[in-house]
């Protein structure tokens, strides 16, 4: 079994970088969680759809990532799409490339008067990321912090429901969009219950409630208190606040940021990182932003260099700490060459 390995060109290991951030201590450099996911697969040989299914060949990928760049967090799933597969959605994996939804499954909101919270132990597509995590900690080796990903109780009632009739629903039908969200938000909840024994943090992605695609008002009165829920069970549970993600601009749901339990906050690309930490920063670590496309798939090794540079410049004195990440999800088809160049630029940022 790979073992992680702390990088040879760092003074600390992850795990001593990020305990040393949070209380405020020097570190020797900036922390780096690139989005990568089943891309960590194309080192190994194996397929998106093998990482997916295949528990000790998804740590396997994820730790060989790490002994290449020495970054500062393992993740691996459930996801938005386990949850939803549990619940009785349906997830496409290929060969190559992202998972994506197929079609919706709650295609009438009676079907809910016979369903309940599902449990882990009733999801075989849940045991198995148990199984990946159980191997991932054990593979850490208290050398690099492990937290898995979960998607947000309203992406998730989303896909179930279909994205585009699900936002349709939030004026028609609110009633029955709360009964969703409490069957999503109960079902998490269990979730959680069988990753915290395993985790070092939570990290969360809701990108629907964007506030491109729902009004603040929804936004506090069907993402805000569900989530919230989820945040405080989570901390509760493992004893650290989790990381949040939501796509696109969202300047007009700061204000609910700040009530919210969250540890970091990962920006979209579109976002300024300079009014961030001047907004945010004195509540939560800032994390971002590099284009996912424009400068990681596509950009020059110069114009990387110096968007690391940039970003450095705006957030790397934020009070609660600064991570550098990508805006999104780091496309499939990223050469592996600019993730290294990424972790070297930050390296040289910091003397190393």
């Amino acid at each position: 079994m790979r073992t992680a390995k702390a990088n040879v060109r760092d003074r600390m290991t992850p795990h001593e970088r990020r305990a040393a951030m949070e209380q405020g201590k020097e570190t020797d450099r900036i922390m780096v969680i690139p989005f990568i996911g089943e891309l960590s697969g194309r080192l190994t040989g194996t397929s998106s759809r093998e990482y997916w299914h295949d528990a000790k060949k998804m740590v396997d990928t994820e730790i060989e990532a790490f002994n290449r760049l020495g970054h500062d967090e393992l993740s691996l799933g459930p996801n938005t799409c386990g949850i939803l597969e549990a619940l009785g959605g349906t997830v496409v994996y290929p060969e190559e490339g992202m998972p994506y939804f197929d079609g919706r499954f709650l295609t009438d909101y009676r079907m809910l008067d016979q369903m309940e919270p599902v449990r882990p132990e009733q999801s075989e597509r849940l045991l198995f990321f148990r199984e990946a995590l159980e191997r991932m900690k054990e593979a850490a080796d208290g050398v690099v912090d492990v937290a898995p990903s979960i998607g947000g109780p309203f992406t998730i009632a989303a896909n179930l429901r279909g994205v585009e009739q699900f936002l349709r629903d939030l004026r028609k039908e609110p009633e029955q969009v709360k009964r969703l969200l409490r069957l999503v938000t109960d079902t998490m909840k269990n979730c959680i219950d069988m990753l915290a024994p395993y985790a070092d943090g939570l990290r969360m992605a809701d990108p629907v409630s964007s506030p491109a695609l729902i009004s603040p008002k929804y936004f506090r009165e069907l993402v805000f208190p569900y989530l919230t829920e989820i945040m405080e069970y989570a901390w509760d549970k493992m004893g650290v606040k989790p990381s949040l993600h939501i796509c696109g601009n969202t300047r007009k749901v700061w204000d609910y940021f700040k009530e919210m339990p969250i540890r970091a906050i990962s920006l979209d690309n579109i976002m300024d990182l300079e009014e961030a930490r001047r907004e945010l920063g004195s509540h939560m670590t800032i994390m971002g932003n590099i284009p996912p496309v424009e400068c990681l798939l596509q950009g020059s090794e110069e114009e990387l260099r110096m968007e690391i540079q940039r970003e450095i410049r705006q957030a790397g004195d934020s009070p609660k700490g600064y991570i550098s990440a990508s805006g999104c999800d780091v496309p499939y088809h990223t050469e592996w060459k600019k993730l290294e160049i990424w972790m070297d630029e930050v390296r040289l940022e910091s003397g190393l």
